[in-house]
């Protein structure tokens, strides 16, 4: 949990939206989960994991999750008004659920709802050491990762047994839904939809001493027929931009998108540096049209014993077939981190996004800002 503040700014200098008080946490997304695994002997051994993100300022904690974009603010009019990221609060509680088969010496197999590889290297790796919230949250997002299949999803997971200081991970599978959903035509017409999704994805992680680093590389492929104007472009940015809406006819959709990812730390005694680097393009086949993302993000802490300041800055652009930017952005966040055990870490964070693309209307979000002093425990 934390004390602080979020500002939203439009491109005219209007404030969209202001908020200070008790807030979910700066430094990580709140959950609470189950894990477990049975020995079969022989280097064997299944298991299972069930993590559902909360929402410990609300009411609904449980059936709610609170991301870290946006404005903590309940109220679904504001939500719409485009004035503050979407899925600010959401109800998607899932993270993770799903089971697994482990076996020493042909590796390990996972079967459900899971972090997909875009989710690992940008997040979960080490590579970030910003919070997310604004300012740290540009390149770990890789910008639009609703455009690349996700952070979580269905699949199925390889991790083949490591290799000398190299470990290989394999995903197939779908987004938030099946590979193959389908519906009859009449049920289109009313609104349905009928989608085909496909996901697969190569994570190579090699660490060898100070270094630490991953590259990865995602391909998803979405076939849908609806009948509303939804096309490439619609899912939000980091700022919670909508791209311009694609008019389409019903079974006429289908998306491309491929996403290239690096990421790299480096420990230098009691200094860490990191950098990361994620790179896509998706195509919208049917109305030939395509938008390119690319963000990056350099960080560096320093430990002095328990104390540990750090501070990142991160670059992302979004273009469209035209060569048009449609997203300019700039983002800085700097704070400490004080460690006061094992599992908890009281913690100071400031950071700003800023996108310079943004038209001098009071209509969009040109900048975000936040503040928070607060407190993190893990269990």
């Amino acid at each position: 949990m934390s004390y602080g503040n979020k500002t939203h700014t439009a491109g005219n200098g209007t404030i969209l939206g202001k908020t200070s008080g008790i807030q979910e946490g700066y430094n990580a997304g709140n959950r609470i989960g189950f894990k477990g695994t049975e020995d079969l002997g022989a280097g064997k051994a299944v298991g299972f994991v069930i993590e559902q993100g909360i929402d410990m300022t609300s009411g609904a904690l449980m059936s709610s999750r609170a991301a870290a974009g946006g404005l903590p603010i309940e109220n679904s009019a504001y939500a719409a008004s485009g004035n503050m990221p979407a899925g600010a609060y959401s109800t998607g509680t899932n993270r993770q659920s799903f089971v697994s088969y482990a076996d020493k010496a042909l590796g390990e197999v996972r079967l459900g709802y899971q972090y997909t590889a875009l989710y690992t290297v940008s997040t979960n790796s080490g590579y970030h050491l910003g919070a997310e919230q604004p300012g740290g949250d540009l390149a770990h997002g890789t910008l639009d990762n609703a455009n690349y299949g996700g952070t979580r999803a269905n699949g199925i997971t390889y991790i083949l047994p490591k290799f000398g200081d190299t470990t290989i991970t394999l995903q197939k599978g779908a987004g938030a839904t099946r590979e193959v959903a389908d519906v009859s035509s009449a049920n289109v017409a009313t609104g349905k939809t009928q989608n085909t999704e496909k996901r697969w994805s190569i994570l190579a992680n090699y660490v060898s001493g100070p270094l630490n680093a991953s590259y990865a590389h995602t391909d998803w492929t979405n076939n849908a027929s609806a009948t509303t104007a939804e096309g490439l472009g619609t899912a939000t940015n980091i700022l919670g931009l909508a791209g311009a809406a694609v008019a389409v006819s019903a079974n006429a959709k289908t998306y491309q998108a491929k996403l290239d990812q690096f990421a790299g730390s480096y420990q230098l005694g009691a200094a860490k540096l990191t950098y990361s680097l994620a790179d896509g393009k998706r195509e919208d086949t049917t109305n030939a049209t395509s938008t390119k993302s690319k963000a990056q993000q350099f960080g560096a802490e320093y430990a002095f014993g328990a104390f540990r300041p750090f501070v990142i800055s991160g670059t992302g652009k979004i273009t469209d077939q035209t060569g048009a930017t449609t997203f300019d952005a700039k983002s800085s966040q700097f704070g400490v981190r004080y460690d006061l055990s094992k599992r908890t870490v009281a913690y100071a964070i400031t950071g700003k996004v800023v996108d310079n693309a943004t038209a001098s209307t009071a209509a969009t979000i040109a900048k975000r800002e936040g503040t928070a002093i607060g407190l993190f425990h893990s269990f």
